[in-house]
């Protein structure tokens, strides 16, 4: 009892909550059912409804049916996320397919001229299946539950045992239009089925109105639910648990991580992970049957598209070499299955490389080219594990076939759907560690950056700051791409642990910025070995760390990556009563290059960049400093933004932003992939910060 009360969905329906008219009744019944992973994954499952409207054009009154348009997600739905078709229309589009036997992913393109209203949201590859139904509202979702009994090895019987005859059963089919016809002849058939379950892939089910509709597939679900808790004998189905052998594993977490993130590097592209720990899927790592049950596969085309033919498992005491030999061993695999299943119109094979890996007894990491992808493959190979564990505890758990798997992963509607994506950002799938992130020239490079698509950690000492700067840079960056850490850049331990986190939450790095700084006016005669400690700590003791930690793990991933240090006008021309802060700045310099001749063999590039004048937005033109600089020049501090205009040779301002986009052509791999040991001005022009 205790696990059918854990697994019961309730219903949501709220009819105060819930809009009349028949469309807005279809969305907010669709955000309800999406917004609960128990009732379908992310993406997953289509609804739709049918009514009356009156065209703009006609004024007559015409059949219209809604339904959710390709690659929409349920739970974020709204009115324009859904394509409008003249029913009339779509049913002479499907008359002259039968009569013509049009090829049926040749029908999807004859949909754009059922459109009513000029409405251009790409219809869902299922919609035929909705329009074949002759009911007013139509779900057709992914819940774990039910695809447990679809993928089950006697799923016909345990269909009609569980749902007692009302819902028929569907044997497998790729998602299309013959599906739909297959569908269409079992309803002629069957006048009184409410829904079917298609075997390997979810359920469909329909009502008059959008609130029966939403009460029937909750109903629906929660009977599969029930039907798994009853089968339920206290043994895992997965098996016994396992003792781990090998001790303790060979590498950290971290170390994990960032070679699979460079083993999984191809033609230039770099993925990002998601790391998984979540009880369910530890459980599932430790048991007997895990690996037996992992190389089956996922069995619904929604889970197959995210994580591929199969997994590759790892063991934890597994070393670096051992990796490397297992993803070679997964290429040629995919290779060879690529190669049996292929036909002569297959598109170029993808990225070779697994979309999960599983590491036995520790945890899971998906890979994506965002970090909100990798987190939904993992979540799409999670609701795989709890399918499995359904049709296990029922039944046999039981895949796609290898060919039906492959005509998925490369339909030619997935792909023209993957070619109709905008192309990638600048900084797509790169990983930027940013120190001093808070403000000033920290902050403007994570904004560009993130706005170029990277991923950025923000690391800055300023816990307020920080947390200002992160809300910002959320705002325009992608789901899930921006982390901020509490670091101070002069401890060792505190700049490892950032990276760290960095390295957990997206996978690796390419991009080190060193940026943290301060100043403090003094000549060598009177600077105070207060200013001394904080000064040399700060700006060579934290840049020295910072590199540091960045290239040994940049070195570790393998892929090469970018190293950029901010240094200063006053590194090359000694500025006034700054003896130490121009000191520091001419060892960061020669940090830089040392760096750069050192690392080019790995690939890691260094270069630096020199501003001067950066009086607006800037961390280090504190009060004091202005005060003191103001004083020293003769001016008021007010003064002092034009001062330094005045001064340059181009007689203009230079900001952060004009900083940040100095860093962001050294850090970039398609502008200045063959540029190294390379120092660019950013000061309006300094005759005395000549590089000579």
């Amino acid at each position: 009892m205790d696990q059918v009360s854990k697994n019961h969905i309730p219903s949501q329906w709220n009819d105060a909550a819930a809009p009349k008219s028949s469309l807005e009744a279809l969305v907010y019944a669709s955000n309800l059912l999406g917004s609960d992973p128990r009732v379908t994954n992310y993406g997953g499952g289509n609804t739709s409804v049918k009514a009356i409207a009156v065209h703009p054009l006609t004024g007559e009154k015409v059949e219209v049916m809604w339904v959710k348009a390709s690659g929409g997600d349920l739970g974020s739905a709204k009115s324009i996320n859904f394509a409008a078709l003249e029913m009339d229309k779509f049913h002479q589009v499907a008359e002259r397919a039968k009569k013509d036997r049009i090829p049926e992913d040749d029908v999807v393109a004859m949909y754009a001229h059922c459109a009513f209203n000029l409405n251009s949201a790409a219809p869902s590859i299922d919609t035929p299946l909705h329009a074949v139904v002759p009911k007013a509202a139509v779900s057709h979702l992914h819940p774990d539950s039910i695809i447990a009994i679809a993928a089950s090895e006697n799923a016909e019987r345990l269909t009609q045992e569980v749902f007692k005859g009302e819902l028929g059963f569907l044997p497998w089919k790729r998602p299309g239009f013959d599906l739909a016809l297959m569908l269409q002849d079992m309803i002629q058939k069957n006048p009184n089925l409410k829904g079917a379950v298609m075997q390997s892939h979810g359920f469909i089910c329909w009502e008059d109105d959008w609130k029966a509709c939403y009460e029937l597939s909750i109903s629906l679900i929660n009977l599969a639910e029930q039907a798994i808790s009853g089968h339920a004998s206290g043994k895992n189905p997965f098996g016994s648990l396992v003792e781990l052998k090998g001790g303790q594993p060979a590498i950290g977490i971290e170390d994990l991580l960032v070679q699979i993130r460079g083993n999984s590097f191809f033609e230039g592209q770099r993925l990002i992970a998601s790391f998984d720990q979540s009880p369910d899927v530890v459980d599932f790592l430790t048991r007997d049957r895990f690996e037996q049950l992992a190389r089956l596969g996922t069995s619904c085309p929604d889970h197959f598209l995210r994580t591929k033919i199969r997994p590759l498992v790892l063991e934890p005491h597994d070393s670096v070499e051992q990796i490397k030999q297992k993803y070679q061993g997964f290429r040629d695999d995919y290779q060879a299955y690529y190669s049996r299943c292929k036909s002569s119109n297959s598109p170029k094979m993808r990225n070779p490389n697994p979309s999960i890996v599983l590491v036995k007894g520790v945890g899971m990491i998906s890979l994506g080219k965002n970090p909100h992808e990798a987190k939904v493959s993992g979540e799409f190979f999670r609701n795989a594990i709890n399918v499995m564990k359904g049709a296990e505890t029922l039944s046999k758990y039981v895949s796609l076939s290898e060919q039906e798997a492959f005509n998925i992963e490369y339909w030619d509607l997935e792909e023209a759907k993957l070619k109709r994506q905008p192309p990638e950002q600048e900084f797509a799938r790169q990983i930027a560690v940013i120190t001093g992130g808070a403000s000033g020239i920290g902050l403007a490079t994570a904004r560009r950056m993130a706005a170029l698509g990277a991923c950025v950690a923000l690391l800055d000492i300023n816990k307020e700051g920080l947390e200002k700067a992160k809300r910002e840079i959320e705002s325009i960056a992608s789901v899930g791409s921006v982390l901020s850490v509490e670091c101070n850049v002069t401890d060792r331990a505190s700049i490892e642990l950032a990276f760290s986190k960095t390295i957990r939450a997206f996978g690796g790095i390419d991009i080190v910025v060193a940026n943290a700084g301060n100043a403090r006016r003094g000549s060598v005669a009177d600077t105070s070995p207060e200013d001394y400690s904080f000064l040399s700590d700060l700006l060579m003791k934290g840049y020295f760390e910072t590199v540091g930690a960045g290239v040994r793990w940049l070195v570790k991933q393998g892929t090469g990556g970018a190293v950029v240090i901010v240094g200063s006008k006053n590194g090359v021309a000694a500025g006034s009563n700054a003896a130490l802060y121009s000191a520091a700045k001419a060892f960061e310099l020669h940090l830089m290059r040392v760096t750069a001749a050192d690392f080019a063999k790995h690939r890691v590039r260094c270069n630096a960049i020199n501003p001067d004048g950066v009086v607006t937005d800037s961390a280090i033109w504190s009060d004091a400093w202005k005060t003191q600089t103001a004083a020293s020049l003769g001016i008021s501090p007010d003064e002092l933004v034009d001062y330094y205009a005045k001064r340059s040779l181009l007689g203009t301002v230079v900001t952060p932003n004009d900083c940040a986009e100095a860093i962001c052509w050294l850090a970039s791999e398609k502008r200045s992939s063959r540029t190294t040991g390379c120092i660019i001005p950013v000061d309006g022009g300094n005759k005395e910060g000549f590089l000579r």
